[in-house]
Order: structure tokens, then C-alpha cells, then sequence
């Protein structure tokens, strides 16, 4: 225990030192438990692929379910097992691609250049019309859509 009267700055620095440590405790809360941006509309209601029921079980998604995918300005629906198409070197040839239910921009750049790892060529060839998730993270392509190939 501190004797305060032989140094009454201990007793301060106590004080001063807990209600840092409780500021810091509450500024990280608050840090963790807010809202992504752009998750909610003006309504305080939940955008796109905020709140989805279905499952996801390894094998695909297995409820049906309508989703606003961006930069499409229409609607999907999903309902059958996706499965990831397997093309090979040389299975897209030409200028253009019109997507397929299983393309990712990985499997059509390996169709097309050998390797998958070019994928973004065909991103920024076609950056205006693919979608992107809320937060960036994801280019969203979907089946119908013509893809320019570089």
C-alpha cells in the first residue's frame, strides 16, 4: 500500500494511471463492436449480404436466395449446388467471355492464359462492370455477364 502523505504524487498517479487503463478498455469495446461502414441504408436496414439465411456446408450454398449484386443492376438467384468450372489452357479463346454459373476471374484466366495467377489482367480490363462486397474485398462476377479479355 502507498503512504500518501510521505509523496501525495503516488496516490495521483494511481488515479491518473486506472481511469487511462479504463479509457483504453473502452475505446477498444467500441473499436470491436461497431458497424462496418456501409452495411446499413438510410432506414437503419441491412444491405447486401449482411443478413442471408441458408446454409454454407462446404459443399456450396443450399437454400435459394435472391441477392442485389453490384455493379449488375440485377437480381441473382441461387438455389443449385455452385461448382467451380475446371477449364484448361485454351478452352476461351477470343476478345470476349460471357460468364458462366461456376466461373471465377481465377478459372477464366487459366482457360485463357495458362494461369490462374493473371486474373486481375482480366479485372482491370473490365473494372467498371464487376461488382465488388461492401468492402472491397471481393470482385463479384455473374453468369451472363461479358467479360473483354486482354
Amino acid at each position: 500500500m502507498v503512504d500518501t502523505k510521505k509523496n501525495p504524487k503516488d496516490g495521483l498517479g494511481l488515479v491518473v494511471g486506472g481511469l487511462f487503463i479504463l479509457a483504453l478498455v473502452f475505446a477498444t469495446y467500441n473499436y470491436f463492436n461497431k458497424k462496418q461502414p456501409g452495411t446499413e441504408n438510410q432506414k437503419g436496414q441491412e444491405t447486401l449480404f449482411q443478413k442471408q439465411t441458408g446454409s454454407i456446408n462446404g459443399e456450396g450454398a443450399t437454400d435459394k436466395k435472391q441477392v442485389q449484386a453490384l455493379g449488375t443492376g440485377g437480381p441473382i438467384t441461387t438455389g443449385q449446388k455452385w461448382v467451380a468450372t475446371d477449364y484448361q489452357k485454351g478452352d476461351i479463346k477470343g476478345p470476349t467471355h460471357t460468364v458462366k454459373s461456376g466461373d471465377t476471374l481465377w478459372e477464366i484466366a487459366e482457360a485463357v492464359y495458362g494461369t490462374g495467377t493473371m486474373w486481375t489482367k482480366i479485372l482491370e480490363a473490365n473494372k467498371s462492370s464487376i461488382g465488388f462486397l461492401p468492402n472491397g474485398s471481393q470482385a463479384l462476377i455473374v453468369p451472363g455477364q461479358v467479360l473483354i479479355l486482354p
